[in-house]
């Protein structure tokens, strides 16, 4: 008998977590593997959703639309996605008291929860901005003032020419590539500032969290452990593509494995855990900052979001 087949879709397929899936590395065992690009949860059976989004998702409909397992293979620090315009005077994150600041609705969750709770930048002083359309256009607590931006205004152009003091975004804009001096980030040395944040929070922002639709795991139980340890195996080819025998795969950055050792120093050995116990901070802290920016209407416990065994699977 053939092997059920199981879709995998990739909001972003060319990642190196993710790429060992596209190219055959890595199956699914006792699974035949169909991989796409993402267009919707109901193309597939199991893809790399968006966290806040996931919990916007499970705040509208009263409980969590998908299984997921402790698999995550987008994070990123986000302070260095804090970009601000040269001539506004904003020069520590205080500085954003008083002034115009664009933020993406759950895309900027990890940025807002360090400014608010880390940093005590007093948010009721901050004139915020949002997409209107995408959920976040509203105001999120007492006092709290947002103003509606029609979607898909070029918030680049409003930061270049002064009109936004500070954009908050899950991208690089297009003007920080292009190192446009009217604009630079608020964290100009991001590195030392995101391992200083890190030492002393333990949080490592997850952006995506790997999820089934609930009616593939009832049909095939044994999913979610199985999809773990691909993502696992997934995980360790691109560790190794650094860090491995062969040597660096990324030949344009020359020091890439002394990063990587770096990054290790700080963060520790299993720095990108595919489990719930070496992430409980982060996942704990994602809780915390999506009920205090509205996207949940209490903080909501993350162990609910798991496949119970897939959870509890040893391993890292």
């Amino acid at each position: 008998m053939a092997d059920p087949k199981l879709v995998l879709a990739f909001r972003e397929p060319d990642i190196d977590t993710q790429r060992p899936f596209i190219e055959g590395q890595v199956k699914v065992e006792g699974f035949g593997l169909e991989t796409q690009k993402f267009t919707g949860p109901d193309s597939c059976d199991a893809w790399d959703a968006s966290f806040g989004g996931t919990l916007m998702q499970t705040a509208g409909r009263g409980e969590f639309p998908y299984v997921s397992i402790p698999a995550f293979p987008n994070r990123k620090f986000r302070l260095q996605y804090c970009y601000v315009n040269a001539a506004s005077g904003i020069n520590t994150p205080r500085d954003l008291e008083g002034k115009r600041v664009f933020v993406s609705s759950t895309a900027g969750i990890w940025a807002r929860g360090a400014l608010l709770n880390y940093y005590e930048v007093d948010f009721t002083k901050i004139h915020w901005v949002m997409s209107d359309g995408e959920g976040g256009a509203k105001s999120w607590g007492p006092s709290i003032e947002v103003e509606p931006l029609p979607r898909g205004t070029n918030v680049d152009a409003m930061l270049l020419s002064g009109e936004l003091d500070c954009v908050i975004e899950p991208n690089v804009l297009p003007s920080i590539s292009n190192r446009d001096p009217r604009v630079r980030r608020l964290f100009p040395d991001f590195k030392t500032e995101e391992q200083k944040y890190f030492r002393e929070t333990g949080i490592f922002p997850i952006s995506h969290v790997v999820s089934f639709n609930k009616s593939y795991v009832e049909q095939r139980p044994d999913a979610p452990i199985a999809l773990l340890k691909a993502y696992r195996q997934s995980r360790d080819i691109a560790l190794n593509s650094v860090g491995g025998t062969d040597g660096p795969l990324y030949l344009v950055i020359s020091w890439a494995v002394a990063a990587m050792n770096e990054q290790r120093e700080v963060m520790g050995e299993r720095y990108y855990a595919y489990n719930v116990v070496d992430n409980v901070r982060s996942l704990e802290a994602m809780m915390l900052f999506a009920h205090q920016f509205g996207i949940t209407p209490t903080r909501l416990d993350y162990r609910r979001f798991f496949h119970e065994e897939a959870a509890a699977y040893p391993g890292w």
